[in-house]
């Protein structure tokens, strides 16, 4: 990194700790096939976030912001999560946005977590919008700004649910792995725009373990809902319809050759507003699904329903 770059990013952050207010996308930096960290500003404040560029990215690849848990990082994000592979076999880029403040955390909606607050929304919203810039193609980066995706782990999944709620205009659907739906009322997501008309329904992915301590699936400590309640909330907030269909983890998209009829199901919606599909998928696991012992790939089944989607809406 050059020192004329060192300086710009010491003189943002002196100025992230003023009460002056201002934004700036920052210098661009990209190695394809490996991540590298960036920094912007937003209302004054500095972030940081990991982009991976794939060896073979496209003229219009689709852009996932990939939020990490409580407490953990984007860097242990970009390594443990399935996303990567999937980026790699279908051209995805993708961000891994780093949390603030001591022990790092998003302003995930109602529910989850201390630490995190509403900058952590504008901080997702400028990132989307700093990487379809036209400006991001000098780096051979081509955001297609019809296919921006949120997915995360736990507080991070809280996010990117969070991000489909309120702001669906910009994300085209999400991937909710170890946590819920994020608000107190179903009202919350999908709220009327500017306009006066509600924003449009996208489709949900929801993975949750049997045997999850950390964000339970019967009950809550408090910073989650339980899974039936979750998923009759996701059904409602995007106008889904008619009875669910039940389907063994093993049929689904996901499903590798080591997983085993009869343990894991999903639940799913396919009647919702605009096309949109709610699904909610049981693992008897814990609470990392990344990796489980059904051989599921949440990413690729994820990437599957969203996929769909946008062949559906095109």
């Amino acid at each position: 990194m050059s020192i004329v770059i060192k300086a710009c990013l010491f003189g943002a952050l002196i100025c992230s700790h003023s009460v002056m207010a201002f934004d700036w996308c920052g210098p661009l930096f990209v190695s394809p096939g490996t991540t590298q960290t960036n920094y912007m500003i937003v209302n004054g404040k500095l972030r940081s976030y990991g982009l991976y560029v794939p060896l073979k990215s496209h003229l219009d690849s689709p852009l996932l912001l990939n939020f990490h848990g409580f407490g953990a990082n984007s860097l242990a994000e970009s390594l443990g999560s399935c996303w990567r592979r999937t980026a790699n076999r279908e051209g995805m880029i993708v961000a891994y946005p780093q949390g603030m403040s001591l022990v790092p955390a998003w302003g995930a909606g109602d529910y989850c977590c201390f630490g995190g607050s509403d900058n952590d929304t504008e901080f997702a919203l400028q990132l989307a919008s700093c990487l379809t810039r036209p400006q991001t193609h000098k780096r051979n980066v081509y955001v297609d700004p019809e296919r921006i995706y949120a997915v995360g782990l736990s507080n991070g999944g809280a996010m990117a649910g969070r991000l489909a709620c309120e702001h669906s205009d910009v994300f085209a659907g999400a991937v909710v792995t170890s946590q819920s739906f994020p608000f107190a009322t179903i009202e919350q997501c999908r709220a009327v725009d500017a306009a006066g008309k509600q924003k449009r329904a996208v489709p949900i992915l929801e993975a949750r373990g049997t045997v999850d301590v950390i964000v339970p699936y019967i009950f809550s400590w408090g910073w989650s809902v339980p899974a039936r309640q979750s998923l009759n909330r996701w059904q409602s907030a995007m106008g889904c319809r008619g009875p669910a269909v039940y389907e063994d983890l093993c049929d689904r998209p996901g499903s590798g050759p080591e997983c085993e009829y009869g343990f894991s199901w999903c639940e799913s919606y396919h009647d919702c507003d605009g096309g949109a599909v709610v699904s909610q998928c049981t693992l008897i696991d814990g609470h990392l699904l990344y990796q489980n012992n059904q051989d599921y790939n949440v990413c690729d089944d994820g990437w599957f329903m969203l996929e769909q989607y946008e062949q559906l809406n095109q």
